[in-house]
């Protein structure tokens, strides 16, 4: 009988398998294509299966590999977290990327106890200088920079 010794990463591997899992399943509906002549379904069931392939790696690790159990769930990140993404969702829309990015970044910070305000707007600046070059110039996303007016 195989016995977990590393339950952190059993925790890993089952969400990693079901997530790459779901990937291939998801993008099932789409033509995969060649290699020469990718299809819109390639790099989705390429990577759902290379996501799959990490959770099996784990999944060994985890009876091969002592390792720490799982420790204490903490709401505070995860409610930050997701509540930054649902966030930005809205505000990219109505306020535009500059905003929502910065609005993402500063809301994210306070996932740690110990933000810093001060710390949190130079990263958002920083960060927003970033996608806004990235994503509107570099690669030309039609993605509105600031609110309609």
């Amino acid at each position: 009988m195989l016995r977990v010794r590393s339950p952190q990463d059993l925790g890993a591997a089952l969400f990693f398998v079901a997530f790459g899992l779901a990937g291939v399943y998801f993008a099932g509906d789409l033509d995969f294509g060649t290699t020469f002549r990718i299809g819109p379904g390639y790099f989705p069931t390429t990577l759902g299966w290379l996501i799959f392939a990490i959770g099996a790696v784990l999944a060994i690790r985890s009876v091969a590999i002592d390792g720490p159990d799982i420790g204490d769930i903490r709401l505070r990140p995860i409610l930050f977290i997701v509540g930054t993404i649902f966030l930005f969702a809205a505000l990219i829309a109505t306020a535009g990327l500059v905003i929502a990015s910065l609005a993402l970044t500063v809301a994210a910070a306070y996932a740690r106890r110990d933000a810093s305000l001060w710390e949190a707007l130079l990263l958002g600046a920083g960060l927003t200088m970033f996608v806004v070059v990235a994503f509107v110039y570099g690669l030309s996303q039609p993605l509105p920079l600031w609110w309609d007016r």
